[in-house]
């Protein structure tokens, strides 16, 4: 999922048992199945806060079912690809989810497409489910975007963004205009806020500052949110320093923002933060999605590191935000569980993903590195576990005694020190032409990266001749299998460690320093590094249009870039997934809990494409013959 960026680490929660609405003695019980997706969880980390006694939900959850040694993904092992083969089964060469990010072959060579609007190529869970007359839900699921594909009977999936997240000062003024009937001890006052959205005309709110308290002193604390400066009962009505929210219409569809009015007494010092203006896309029978609306509310922002990081709002203030978004997948899905009885739900949160991204501070070599400030960012992701074993908990106390639940992720997650540009490599190389705008030249290029996370797929012109197509990929498998990193990047990294143990020296923090110091020379005088791993080239069989000519993995701490930048620099997010599965920080979890599964039971590694196998074991009905995973029989009564 970067945000859309879609960044994302994955939580499945598989197969229920539920009796049918007609059960009789005499008549077979029929199997539910919902599937929970935590993006980014990571094996050994997952099990580790286990051990520490920090998610007790799958702490009993495992106790009570089957837990796997590890669940190996797929290459690259990026969140689009892995949602695919957990959704059907199958590798990315047959399912087309390639990447993150792709280069379409049917449109010119740096024309990207997002694998999260496009559809499987390979008929997933609730497609089949659905054919078979089963009953199908899917909530945020990535690759269930209803738009792009065969959808559910019951779809939610993320919309579109209608204005992004602002602070903005106010400027109180006295005001007359206003029509209100409750008191103000101090004259009333009002400011406006503009609210600018991409979807309809911009909006301008007005605020209405009342004095409530009958104290003698100055004290703006009741504030009404009006478009027409009239306090209707439909107006939003908040006291200073909390929580509000205000839903947005235009032609017909609806979104909403959370913000908070900071301010003191004498409004001196007034601004308000305003999240993102976003949307849900809701598909479904007549009335489902006013039902939800009207339920549950507007589809709230996923998250706002940007906030966060320019201090719009405090970490608090972040935590809350990234919660109630969570709490809001979860409560609709398990609504929509307890009303309409699907006998496949499968429902995503994106938030370990996402804080992984930002906040895995664990290799000296990442910029910003120190033993305070890697500490301080795992409780950032320790958070985000917790969250995801709250939901597991709410999902759980959903569930009756026939029901199975099976809890998985996509891929794990590892810190990264350098951003690599094989973009950059290929110019130099003369593979890649570029004009006078520096935009690339489709016609006089020969190769071109379009990356995602630590991978990159690597695509040849399509009209160059057999020949001259041998040639460049020889070129480019030459250029990046004995590439090394530079000793003048070792020199930047030198000068920025030098610079930390300087103020740590100036400081006499001598352990600090010592510290920093031994990092750094455990940087410098390692072996020189080769950053570029080769998945495969041009020479696979059976490849996908979709899929490049050549994929380039990173090495362990490496991620990619598509820009024209230097070769090699820090990296510019602390953690990254998509290289080789077989990393132990990659690996994925497994755990499944229910009367078809065994108690208190350990089983060897898994795969990811094991998941659809068993979810039809459970369901009962055919499975389609591209499946390339297996039923988990290891972990079956």
């Amino acid at each position: 999922m970067n945000k859309h960026y879609f960044y994302i680490v994955i939580l499945l929660i598989g197969s229920i048992v539920f009796p049918s609405s007609g059960y009789t003695e005499d008549s077979k019980k029929e199997n539910k199945v919902v599937l929970i997706s935590f993006d980014g969880m990571r094996n050994d980390l997952a099990k580790e806060f286990v051990k520490d006694g920090k998610l007790p939900h799958i702490k009993s959850l495992m106790e009570n079912g089957v837990a796997a040694k590890d669940s190996k993904t797929v290459t690259p092992s990026l969140t689009a690809p892995s949602h695919a083969a957990i959704a059907s089964g199958a590798v990315p060469s047959e399912t087309g989810m390639v990447s993150n990010k792709w280069q379409d072959p049917n449109k010119e060579l740096a024309n990207g497409e997002s694998a999260f609007h496009q559809p499987l190529d390979k008929s997933p869970l609730w497609a089949e489910a659905k054919k078979n007359g089963k009953t199908t839900a899917t909530v945020l699921f990535p690759g269930s975007n209803p738009d792009a594909g065969e959808q559910a009977d019951y779809a939610v999936y993320y919309g579109e963004t209608w204005a992004e997240s602002s602070l903005d000062k106010l400027q109180f003024k006295k005001t007359e205009s206003w029509e209100h009937t409750e008191n103000s001890f101090s004259p009333a006052k009002e400011a406006a806020v503009k609210l600018p959205l991409k979807k309809a005309k911009n909006k301008e709110i007005y605020i209405l500052a009342l004095d409530t308290s009958d104290d003698g002193k100055t004290g703006y604390n009741r504030f009404i949110f009006s478009e027409n400066r009239s306090a209707d009962s439909e107006d939003v009505i908040v006291n200073a320093n909390e929580w509000g929210s205000i839903p947005v219409e235009a032609d017909g569809e609806s979104a909403g923002f959370w913000f908070k009015l900071k301010t003191d007494a004498s409004l001196e010092k007034a601004s308000i933060y305003r999240t993102a203006v976003t949307s849900a896309l809701i598909e479904g029978p007549e009335g489902f999605e006013e039902e939800l609306l009207s339920e549950f509310g507007f589809f709230p922002v996923q998250d706002d590191t940007k906030a966060f990081e320019k201090k719009w709002i405090t970490r608090e203030e972040y935590e809350e935000i990234g919660s109630r978004f969570v709490r809001w997948a979860t409560d609709v899905s398990l609504y929509i569980k307890e009303k309409y009885q699907p006998d496949l739900l499968m429902f995503y949160t994106p938030q370990i993903d996402y804080e992984s991204h930002h906040f895995l501070l664990a290799d000296p070599r990442q910029p910003g590195y120190s033993e305070g400030n890697s500490q301080r960012h795992s409780k950032y992701i320790e958070w985000a576990y917790k969250l995801a074993d709250d939901v597991v908990g709410q999902t759980m106390d959903s569930l009756s005694e026939e029901d199975h639940l099976l809890v998985v992720s996509d891929h794990g997650m590892e810190p990264v020190h350098t951003i690599l540009a094989p973009n950059t490599l290929l110019k130099e190389a003369g593979l890649l032409k570029t004009d006078k705008k520096g935009r690339v030249d489709e016609e006089k290029s020969k190769a071109m990266a379009v990356a995602s996370g630590s991978a990159a797929q690597i695509y040849l012109n399509e009209n160059l001749s057999k020949r001259e197509k041998e040639k460049a990929a020889d070129q480019v498998l030459k250029l990046f299998s004995e590439y090394k990193i530079k000793s003048e990047f070792k020199t930047k990294i030198l000068k920025g460690y030098l610079g930390e143990a300087g103020d740590f020296l100036a400081e006499g923090k001598f352990s600090q320093f010592n510290q920093t110091a031994k990092h750094f020379s455990n940087y410098l005088f390692r072996k020189e590094e080769k950053p570029y791993q080769i998945a495969y080239d041009n020479k696979k069989e059976n490849k996908h249009p979709n899929q490049g000519d050549i994929l380039l993995l990173g090495a362990r701490g490496y991620m990619m870039g598509s820009s024209l930048t230097s070769p090699q620099m820090p990296a510019i997010e602390l953690g990254s997934h998509g290289g080789s599965p077989d990393r132990k920080e990659l690996k994925a979890v497994f755990f499944a809990q229910g009367p078809s599964f065994k108690n208190d039971s350990r089983i060897g590694s898994i795969t990811v494409l094991d998941i659809a196998p068993t979810v039809y074991k459970l369901l009962e009905i055919p499975a389609p013959d591209f499946l390339e995973g297996k039923v988990l029989k290891d972990a079956l009564e």
